[in-house]
């Protein structure tokens, strides 16, 4: 697991990997229009061959120094705009990991794995 390490007043503040999903996750589930998270190739052969649950199904994020970008894949219900349903995850995600970790976001890449007509 990948981490943020950065020194504040004679110590260090470690940010992990987890935490950006949590914040990232949260956002996706509150934004209107979208059905759910979805795991890209490799948390599906994690899940179907080693059988184990991947805890940040459809969230990636990548690090390069101070820089994150996050990569997430979703669902989106059937009828909704959805540039405008990625548009406002961008913004969100961007807005609330930023301001909650002080971490710089590059970007936030979407990916639309489907449509649920429900």
């Amino acid at each position: 697991m990948d981490s943020q390490n950065e020194d504040i007043n004679g110590g260090e503040l470690t940010i992990e990997d987890e935490v950006i999903i949590q914040y990232t996750a949260d956002e996706i589930t509150k934004t209107d229009g979208v059905s759910r998270l979805v795991g890209g190739i490799t948390e599906s052969f994690s899940k179907n061959i080693l059988g184990r649950e991947s805890t940040n199904q459809g969230i990636k994020v990548v690090r390069d120094d101070n820089v994150v970008s996050i990569d997430v894949h979703i669902v989106v219900k059937y009828g909704v705009n959805i540039p405008q349903v990625a548009f406002e995850i961008q913004s969100k995600v961007k807005e609330v990991v930023e301001a909650s970790t002080g971490l710089k976001i590059q970007a936030v890449n979407i990916s639309v794995e489907g449509v649920e007509k429900r």
